[in-house]
């Protein structure tokens, strides 16, 4: 059987980096630099909560795609997680989520994806993290803001904690690992599970179904994080790949749609290998 190995695959940067050093820095695996536009905004980004924010802010962090090297100027979001000291009010939250509007703030990504914690709610860990604010904006979409996390699925929250914690960027505070408390492994395979099952039932023809879960069938078997494409290059490597890993590959921002079955297969046989990873894991405790 093949030993787990919860190692990050990125090399951890120093604390209170320089956002332009994303544009020369590796990410994890072969990552794309990040454009001038893209770095330029981060920066204004960071520049807006210190202001808004100023003693009570923790750290500021970049998750996802640009972080994790799988960044494609026009198709991927900007990630951007923020801690506090303490909780905000409402009224202090829909501030925060009006100074980072698009219309006010414009985002050169698809969309801007923040999310705001109080570092109480984040350290110890959570089964179901309690955000201030998750608040999405970007061109040409309606703006999403959320106060209640009751109101949304927590596996995207544990999830996101779990992979920026290893791989994840400063762009102003400690380092991620410093501020975010481990999850517990069982909870990483728990909120996988709900992913792949949300999948199943949302996004039966997406690219994306594909290589999220190759994402997580990879950290299942090793224990490792990586990018969405990083997953999908290991299970490439494992016996009997499936043809539709090398599809969603190839049209992971754009069509054609991918065979529904091809597509339920596969989640369905991740899900098999994380649900015995959970069996495991409950069993060794």
């Amino acid at each position: 059987m093949r030993e787990r190995d919860d190692r990050p695959e990125a090399t951890r940067q120093p604390s209170h980096i320089d956002i332009q050093e994303i544009i020369q820095q590796p990410a994890a695996l072969t990552p794309a630099a990040l454009p001038n536009a893209e770095a330029g905004y981060l920066e204004q980004v960071v520049k807006t909560l210190q202001n808004r924010l100023q003693q009570w802010l923790v750290g500021v962090y970049l998750f996802g795609s640009a972080a994790y090297g799988d960044y494609t100027p026009g198709l991927s979001d900007l990630d951007v997680q923020a801690v506090l000291t303490e909780s905000l009010s409402k009224c202090e939250c829909t501030d925060i989520a009006s100074s980072l509007d698009h219309q006010r703030l414009p985002c050169p990504a698809r969309r801007l994806e923040f999310v705001c914690y109080a570092q109480s709610s984040i350290n110890p860990a959570t089964r179901h993290p309690h955000f201030e604010l998750n608040f999405n904006t970007g061109a040409g979409e309606h703006n999403h803001l959320s106060l209640d996390p009751t109101e949304e699925s927590s596996h995207w929250f544990v999830l996101d904690i779990a992979i920026g914690r290893a791989i994840g960027r400063t762009l102003v505070g400690p380092e991620p690992a410093q501020v975010f408390a481990p999850i517990p492994r069982i909870w990483q395979l728990e909120a996988i599970a709900d992913s792949l099952a949300w999948h199943r039932t949302h996004e039966v023809i997406s690219a994306n179904s594909v290589l999220n879960a190759c994402r997580g069938w990879r950290y299942a078997v090793t224990g490792m994080w990586g990018s969405k494409v990083a997953g999908a290059a290991w299970v490439r490597q494992q016996q009997g790949c499936p043809l539709v890993v090398v599809q969603a590959e190839q049209h992971r921002h754009g069509s054609p749609p991918l065979s529904a079955s091809a597509v339920t297969e596969l989640v369905e046989r991740v899900t098999d290998a994380v649900q015995t990873a959970i069996l495991r894991e409950r069993s060794n405790d």
